[in-house]
């Protein structure tokens, strides 16, 4: 009678157990499942994001006075006419007392970096690929 006893009551605990952690499975299961879905539709739109902008950049290669070459120019040409008033001034004592700004310096210097950095790799990329 004992034995009965423990076997009901041990059965329907552990049927309300395992019932339990069925439920917990499902969820997590489906929850992974939503972040691989997720996931997934973000690499989407990286790629398509980047295909985009591909084309863009592919229709102004041929473009002298393309919005990028117009965009890294305003960069450029006013810190080269900075940079070019103080060598001149430091070397020539012209006495034009041109302002140092230090975020002009530290930015320029990255700025001029890139840009070799970017055409020079894209000259020899272009030259490597012809090449081939």
């Amino acid at each position: 009678m004992i034995a009965g006893l423990i076997s009901l009551l041990s059965g329907g605990l552990l049927k309300l157990l395992l019932q339990a952690y069925e439920s917990r499975l499902k969820a997590k299961t489906s929850q992974d499942a939503l972040s691989a879905d997720l996931a997934a539709e973000e690499i989407r739109a990286e790629i398509s994001a980047r295909a985009e902008a591909r084309k863009v950049l592919v229709a102004e290669s041929g473009v002298f006075f393309s919005a990028g070459r117009l965009g890294r120019l305003s960069f450029v040409l006013p810190l080269g006419l900075w940079w070019s008033a103080i060598c001149l001034d430091s070397v020539f004592h012209f006495g034009w007392k041109v302002a140092e700004v230090p975020v002009l310096r530290d930015w320029g210097g990255a700025i001029v970096t890139s840009l070799f950095l970017v055409d020079g790799v894209k000259s020899v990329g272009r030259m490597w690929q012809a090449t081939r």
